[in-house]
Parts: C-alpha cells; sequence; structure tokens
C-alpha cells in the first residue's frame, strides 16, 4: 500500500513539473513573471501543496524558475534553443549496430581464446584477497603509472621468464597496448619517423599514420626483419615482433637481433619497441630471452600484454621504458590518472605472486600445444598438396598459404555463411604485396578452438576456401 501511495505521489509530481516547463518553453510564463502561489497552482491542478513544492523545487534546480524571499517564484530568462526541427532526429541507418548473436560459430581468430580453460575459483580467490589487503590503497586513486606493488611483481616476474632488466619504476601499465604506442609516439617525436615489419599490425599502422608519422614499411625474410631497408632511412623508431612475429610467426635468430641493437646504438635517439604479444608459449623448445635482455644500451622499449595469457576483456597491458624514456614520461604525462582497474591489478598481482598465473600458463600451454598438433594433422589430411603451413612451434597461431582462385572477399562473404571466423593475411599487409594468383593466405588462430571443433572447423575452412 505504502509503496502504490509512494508511485501516485511521484507520478503526481513528475506531472506538474512537466507541465509548467512546458508553459515556459512555450512562452505561456513570459520572463521573469511571477508564478500563482503553491496554494493556487494546487488548487488549479487539483492537487497537493507537497506535489507542487516538490515540482517547483525541480524546477528551481534545472533553472527554470528563481525564487525571492516573501514574494514567490519567477520565471527565469531563458535562452531561447534554436533546434534544426521540433522532433529529433533518429540515428542514421548507416551508423545503425545489428547485434547477431554468433551462434554454431566456430573461431580461427589470433585475438580470441577459451574461457572454459580460465581458473575463474583462483582469480576469484585473489580479487579477494586483494580487496582485504589493499582495502586502504582502492580507496583513492592508485599511481599513474599503476600500484608500485603490481610493477614490483610484474618486475620480477618479467626478469625471470623474459630476462628483462628493469626496475618497478620503469614499467607503465595500461589497458590499452595501442595507447601505449600512442604515447610512445609523443615521447619519440624528436624524428618522427618509423620503421614497421610488412606484413604486420594494421591497427598500429593507421593509429601512427593518424599521428602524422612518416612510416617505413620493412619486409621479411627467413630471420625476419630485414635491417638493411633502413640502413639509408632517417629513422627514429623501429618496430618489431622479434620472439613470434606477427602474423608470420618467425623467430628471430640471435645475430639478427644484434643487428638491429647495433643500429640502434649507432645514433642517439634511437629506439627499439619490443612487442611480446605472445612469447609465453613455445612448443618443444624453451622461452627464447628477449631482445631487450641483450640489450646493454638501453634502446629498447619492451611491451606485453595479458590479452593472450588470461583473457582479452582483462585489458592489462605494459611496457618498460629506457630510464631516460621514462624521465620524459614523467614529465610529459604528469597530468594523467591511472587508465586500469586498480582492483584488477591487485588481483593480477596476487594471481602471479600465489604461483596461480605460472600454473595457469602451464596448463595452457600444454592445452595449446595438443589442440595445434590435432589441428596441423586435420589439416594437411583434408587440404593434402593444396595448403602450405608454415609450422613454427611457437604462439597461439600460425600462417598457411592455400592454394584457390577465390578472391579474398568472396571467401570472406562465404566465411559469414559457413559462420567461420577467419583472418586473411592481405589485412595485414602495411602496403601491398605481391601474391601468386593461385594462393591465398590466412592466420589461423587455435587458442579458442575446442578438441570436438577441430574436424569442424577444418571442413569449414576447406568448403569456404575451395574452387
Amino acid at each position: 500500500m505504502l509503496k502504490k501511495q509512494y508511485v501516485e505521489r511521484e507520478y503526481k509530481y513528475k506531472k506538474i513539473y512537466q507541465q509548467i516547463k512546458k508553459q515556459i518553453l512555450s512562452g505561456s510564463y513570459r520572463p521573469l513573471e511571477k508564478l500563482p502561489s503553491k496554494r493556487q497552482l494546487a488548487d488549479q491542478l487539483g492537487v497537493s501543496t507537497n506535489s507542487v513544492v516538490v515540482a517547483l523545487d525541480q524546477l528551481l534546480a534545472e533553472g527554470y524558475i528563481y525564487s525571492v524571499e516573501r514574494k514567490g517564484y519567477f520565471v527565469e530568462n531563458i535562452t531561447p534553443y534554436v533546434a534544426d526541427e521540433e522532433e529529433i532526429k533518429p540515428l542514421p541507418k548507416h551508423l545503425k549496430e545489428t547485434h547477431a548473436p554468433f551462434l554454431n560459430a566456430i573461431s580461427l581468430s589470433h585475438m580470441s581464446t577459451n574461457m572454459d580453460l580460465f581458473p575463474s575459483k583462483e582469480w576469484i580467490k585473489c580479487e579477494q584477497k586483494a580487496l582485504r589487503t589493499f582495502q586502504h590503497e582502492l580507496s583513492f586513486m592508485s599511481h599513474r603509472q599503476g600500484p608500485f606493488e603490481v610493477r614490483q611483481t610484474l618486475a620480477q616476474y618479467i626478469g625471470f621468464n623474459r630476462g628483462v632488466r628493469c626496475e618497478p619504476e620503469q614499467i607503465i601499465i595500461h589497458s590499452s597496448s595501442q595507447a601505449l604506442i600512442s604515447q610512445l609516439l609523443e615521447l619519440c617525436c624528436n624524428n618522427k619517423s618509423i620503421a614497421l615489419e610488412n606484413p604486420g599490425y594494421a591497427r598500429y599502422y593507421e593509429l601512427i599514420q593518424q599521428q602524422g608519422w612518416t612510416i617505413h614499411t620493412v619486409p621479411l625474410d627467413d630471420s625476419g626483419f630485414c635491417i638493411e631497408a633502413i640502413q639509408t632511412k632517417n629513422v627514429g623508431l623501429l618496430y618489431t615482433t622479434p620472439s613470434h612475429q606477427f602474423p608470420t610467426g618467425i623467430i628471430m635468430p640471435v645475430s639478427r637481433r644484434f643487428e638491429l641493437l647495433n643500429w640502434a646504438s649507432e645514433k642517439e635517439g634511437r629506439y627499439i619497441i619490443e612487442d611480446d604479444y605472445d612469447s609465453e608459449f613455445k612448443y618443444g623448445t624453451n622461452n627464447i630471452p628477449s631482445l631487450q635482455s641483450l640489450d646493454h644500451n638501453h634502446r629498447t622499449i619492451y611491451t606485453g600484454t595479458f590479452s593472450k595469457t588470461l583473457f582479452p576483456g582483462i585489458r592489462i597491458s605494459y611496457m618498460v621504458l629506457p630510464p631516460k624514456l621514462l624521465e620524459i614520461y614523467r614529465k610529459r604525462f604528469a597530468y594523467l590518472l591511472p587508465p586500469c582497474n586498480t582492483l584488477n591489478l591487485y588481483t593480477l598481482h596476487y594471481f602471479i605472486k600465489d604461483g596461480y598465473y605460472q600454473k595457469h600458463l602451464n596448463r595452457m600451454a600444454h592445452h595449446f600445444e595438443m589442440i595445434r598438433k590435432r589441428l596441423l594433422k586435420e589439416l594437411k589430411q583434408t587440404f593434402q598438396n593444396h595448403i602450405d603451413i608454415f609450422d613454427v612451434p611457437a604462439g597461439l597461431h600460425f600462417l598457411v598459404r592455400i592454394k584457390t582462385r577465390r578472391s579474398y572477399e568472396e571467401i570472406a562473404i562465404r566465411a559469414r555463411k559457413m559462420n567461420i571466423q577467419l583472418f586473411n593475411l592481405k589485412r595485414f599487409y602495411l602496403n601491398e604485396i605481391k601474391e601468386p594468383n593461385d594462393e591465398r593466405g590466412f592466420i589461423i588462430g587455435f587458442a579458442s578452438l575446442k578438441e570436438e571443433e577441430i574436424k569442424e572447423a577444418v571442413q569449414r575452412l576447406f568448403t569456404t576456401t575451395k574452387g
């Protein structure tokens, strides 16, 4: 009964508020005109004085009226709003989104993962521990680079597993790798010229191009980045994925790594961005030390992410800055607020420290190796001599070239019909690369594939590309 009375009172007040507001905006009440008294309004509208008072208070708060002590309420002199049309225009059709659930779909995306394998209970346990332990810290804004305890744990982890030599102070944590790259472009702006691997990250290419930088696209050979291509160029930054080149999968040998480091040391202000996006996963060999671990001249900017090892929605990436760039960063971005969910960061801190992360990595590496082997076997059996597989035992994707006369556009249309998520190699060409007329390249991601989906995935891929 009480709830019903409250709803009726709420409805009456809103009706009175809307009616008076409409009269003010339509000119029925002129600017600076005195409104009828509360009692008069209540009598006119057939409501209680209390309902009128609530409505007037709302109009007063929004600036439609003002009050003068012992005189009453008056209409504000409101600036007329000139609108194009009386009615609000609907959102244009080309901007509308159509949400279609990905039902019965199979993903060969390099960006997705299998959430069924994520240790949710352990993560929640660490989150609860973080809430208890860091309750005080969570009530304040954390350091703009991320909480010190988290950076300390991360420094220890990448030092032990990737050989990265750094102090916690050198680590910048962000929710987006793209945002970190964008910040780097602002730090290294003396020579706005950068070298990118081709094929490579098209998203970074677009980002860097929009920032007004000169981009030199560099071809790859069997060892990865061809340093000869930029020896005569005035390049200040070099971006590379040496531990598992994206998208080809090439692992850069130590000799080529030394060539890159020598190039960086030849001239003041040169830096290498090392993107170590999925180096945690190697099959049949130990992890290869990072490029940064070989660099004694502080010319390598190391970047990493937890999107591959945990899940894309975690949104935690980081970079390790050399001391000179860290000094510039602190001055340039002193105004920034922390961009990450602090509770997630403290949760990650315990997830690593309590051993759950390494245990998860070991389990995932074993799982991915099994999925990868079965997928390779199925591809070879189904496609026979119509496929070339670039089998690099690392990461969460590999490159294939399929013999087909169909265009990339045709295959994309067929893939949607076959309900298979598929990324072609052409989208990662930063500028045109000539391909054979009877071959098409694809990035085959297997992180989200389930064992029972492998046969069906390969069959859909075969049907999509055949012809």
